[in-house]
């Protein structure tokens, strides 16, 4: 052990020691902080700028043939059956209930 100590000390002092106040490595220059830069439109002012940072984004590119699709099934389709109201004759669906059901009160309450 004491020979090990030795050869330690001989060695340590064969090598040239680097002065250890000096970096090896000079640090980088410190980096501007830039602040997250908001868009602000002149005539709303500063009230949509954060929201304009995050805004949804698609997936997928949509294909050709899904842009050729038409959305033709899912449009509203006319109603065939409408019937008059017995007491007002107004136009109503069938099996809806409009008013009371008599004659001249048309959805006016009487107390």
């Amino acid at each position: 052990m004491a020979a090990a100590g030795w050869l330690r000390c001989a060695a340590a002092a064969t090598v040239p020691r680097l002065p250890s106040s000096l970096p090896l490595i000079p640090p980088p220059p410190p980096a501007p902080l830039f602040e997250a830069q908001s868009l602000v439109v002149p005539g709303l002012g500063a009230a949509v700028g954060p929201a304009m940072e995050l805004m949804a984004v698609p997936k997928k590119k949509v294909s050709k043939y899904k842009k050729g699709l038409r959305n033709g099934p899912k449009a509203l389709k006319p109603v065939l059956v409408i019937v008059r109201c017995r007491c007002c004759g107004r136009v109503k669906l069938p099996h809806f209930y409009y008013c009371s059901g008599e004659r001249g009160n048309t959805s006016e309450s009487s107390s």
